[in-house]
């Protein structure tokens, strides 16, 4: 009885410790989801090309030009065999992402104001009533600073007026832009370019947001399983 005992009390002290020590390494380990959400301004859209000045349009931005984000992403390809963390438990290491996007916000006339009557139509009727915009796109973000994405969006007016087509129009966008990361705070700079007509026609924009970074699951990558001894 005597021998059981101390056998028993050895295998638990080996699980404890194999436990304890699986636990350090998963504390010590990067988190695998990302979650960011913010807002901001964006410029009027405008076209890529002004063929009368044969230069870029020069994008205008204003506080009525309001939108919103968040974006969910897996992190890997984390390169450092010391990951770093802040005094408070911060996630500071940078991996790529593989991720969704979510967009949305509302244009008002001026914001349109720069396209050709025939571009404006291909997303709303009616220059007078704003518009209200939702957009999907997945994409990678290189370093957690460099993003490319695309997807797709749609429009619809903000109020119901009864003599104007009240369908969506739906149309195809590409973003790339850069993160600026201090602390949790995330300022970011995106460019969009889309198209409702298969890019016979395209717009763009330009926007500026404050995001808040959100870091999940602590999981220990599958390079540091070989630290686990048994």
């Amino acid at each position: 009885m005597k021998k059981i005992s101390i056998t028993i009390l050895c295998v638990s002290f080996v699980i404890s410790s194999f436990s304890q020590e699986r636990k350090e390494l998963r504390k010590n380990s990067p988190n695998r989801i990302i979650l960011q959400l913010g807002g901001g301004v964006f410029s009027n859209y405008t076209k890529d090309w002004n063929e009368a000045e044969s230069n870029w349009d020069n994008p205008k931005f204003h506080l009525g030009n309001v939108t919103y984000s968040g974006m969910l992403g897996l992190r890997s390809g984390f390169n450092s065999d010391n990951y770093r963390f802040s005094s408070t438990g911060r996630d500071k290491n940078r991996g790529n992402l593989f991720a969704v996007f979510y967009q949305g916000g509302s244009i008002d006339a001026e914001g349109l104001s720069g396209l050709n009557k025939e571009e404006i139509k291909i997303f709303v009727e009616n220059l007078t009533d704003p518009v209200r915009f939702t957009e999907l796109q997945v994409g990678v973000v290189w370093r957690e600073f460099l993003r490319i994405s695309g997807g797709k969006g749609s429009v619809r007016p903000i109020e119901n007026i009864e003599d104007l087509n009240l369908e969506n129009v739906d149309y195809t966008l590409f973003t790339t832009g850069v993160n600026l990361r201090f602390g949790r705070l995330c300022p970011t700079f995106n460019w969009t370019l889309m198209s409702a007509d298969n890019f016979e026609t395209t717009m763009s924009r330009f926007d500026i947001q404050i995001c808040i970074n959100m870091y999940f699951w602590k999981k220990i990558l599958h390079k540091d399983k070989h630290l686990i001894t048994d």
